[in-house]
Parts: C-alpha cells; sequence; structure tokens
C-alpha cells in the first residue's frame, strides 16, 4: 500500500465521517459514542476504498486474459504492458486502437469504470502547425453527453490532439469480442464523420518521445511513478 494511497483514503473518510459524528454527538449527546462511530466507519470506508482498488487494478490485469480479449488478439492484436499498465494494441480498419479496462475513471455521475478506447488519427492543427484548439473544443462540445439526462451513457467520447478516449461502462463477466467491436465501429464513424485521417504506428512514436503522456493510455497505471 502507497502512503498517498491511504492519505487519500482517509481524506475521503472524513467526508462521510465529520458530519455523521456530529449528527451522532447532537442525536445521543455522547461523546464516546460520537467517537466510536467515527471510528468504525473511518475502518471500513478506508477499507472498502483500498480493497476496491485492489480489485479494480486485479480485473485491469485479468481482462487482457478474457475471451474477449483473446479473440482480439487472434485478430492482430498485441498485448501492451508498461509499467503497471496492461491492455491491447492493434490496427482496425486502418486506425490504431488502444483498449484496456479503467477501474477509476469518470463516465457518469453514477459508474467510474470503464472499458477505454484510444483511437488515434491525425494531429488537428492550423496551416502553422500549431494546435487548433478551437476545433477540438468545438468536437469536445459537439459529443458531450446531455448532464441533464437521466438515462445512462452508452459511452463518453474526450477529444485529444491526436486520439479520442471513448469511455464504455460495461459489465466485465458479459463483455463480448462482438460488444467490443461494435464500439470501435462507432469509434471509427465518429473519426470519418470528422474527415479525420488514420496515423500510423511510428508516428505515434515519435510524439511518445516528444512527451511520454501524450496521445498514451491516459491511466495513472501507465505512468512510472505509480510503479511501486
Amino acid at each position: 500500500m502507497k502512503k498517498s494511497e491511504l492519505k487519500e483514503e482517509i481524506i475521503i473518510s472524513f467526508y462521510f465521517n465529520i458530519p455523521i459524528s456530529v449528527i451522532t454527538y447532537l442525536t445521543t449527546k455522547n461523546l464516546l459514542i460520537s467517537l466510536i462511530a467515527f471510528c468504525l466507519i473511518t475502518f471500513f470506508v478506508i477499507s472498502f476504498g483500498l480493497l476496491t482498488k485492489k480489485l479494480g487494478y486485479k480485473r485491469h490485469c485479468e481482462i487482457i486474459e478474457s475471451e474477449s480479449f483473446k479473440k482480439l488478439i487472434s485478430l492482430g492484436f498485441k498485448v501492451e504492458k508498461v509499467n503497471k499498465y496492461r491492455g491491447i494494441t492493434g490496427n482496425y480498419k486502418g486506425f490504431i486502437f488502444d483498449i484496456y479496462y479503467d477501474w477509476l475513471t469518470y463516465v457518469d455521475r453514477n459508474r467510474s469504470s470503464a472499458l477505454i478506447f484510444n483511437v488515434y488519427f491525425e494531429r488537428i492543427e492550423t496551416e502553422q502547425n500549431i494546435i487548433n484548439h478551437k476545433k477540438l473544443t468545438e468536437l469536445n462540445t459537439k459529443y458531450a453527453n446531455s448532464k441533464w439526462s437521466l438515462l445512462p451513457c452508452k459511452y463518453l467520447i474526450i477529444w485529444r490532439n491526436g486520439n479520442i478516449i471513448m469511455k464504455t461502462p460495461i459489465i466485465i463477466n458479459k463483455l463480448t469480442s462482438d460488444f467490443i467491436i461494435k464500439k470501435m465501429n462507432v469509434a471509427i464513424e465518429i473519426l470519418k464523420t470528422e474527415n479525420l485521417q488514420p496515423v500510423n504506428e511510428l508516428k505515434i512514436s515519435e510524439w511518445r518521445k516528444e512527451d511520454e503522456y501524450v496521445n498514451t493510455p491516459e491511466i495513472l497505471v501507465y505512468r512510472k511513478e505509480n510503479i511501486r
């Protein structure tokens, strides 16, 4: 366990603990009972948080051994292991995909785990080879999910200069290769609609040499500083 992880869980527990402990004291007028409640809640919140992270990372690693991922590997995808990151990467209909499971991301207000599709394309730049921030902002706005919808979103699209990130909620034990391929086709259709062109592995490698965290899987375990 990292100290930073424990510190994070303690801070989270305080958000639950402080108001509950105050209410307990005001209700019982008993300091001892409120302290006991504080300690018990802290223990359970921290334990639950750490267990969730451990199980989440375990699923992140195990998903590459699933039948759905094995089917993609049989089609030419390769397992990619960088630091503590585990995923698959490959070419589908001309576009390079990174696919992996993230157990601690944001999809919508009710879900924080998803299958992630990173799909790469030629960067959106001006004639002066400067990032076209205006165009990227327009795309993020165009494909943003409604904040007012009561229905669960099918996926969340985030645009980066050179790749889109498509976060798709899943039930791991019901994940199929057909589902994955269907979502890959959705991502490609979006890129084609916007007239964006695929990019090869060599170009992506060049981008990553410029900045090791640009146009890569956006998950903390991909980074060196998260190695234990």
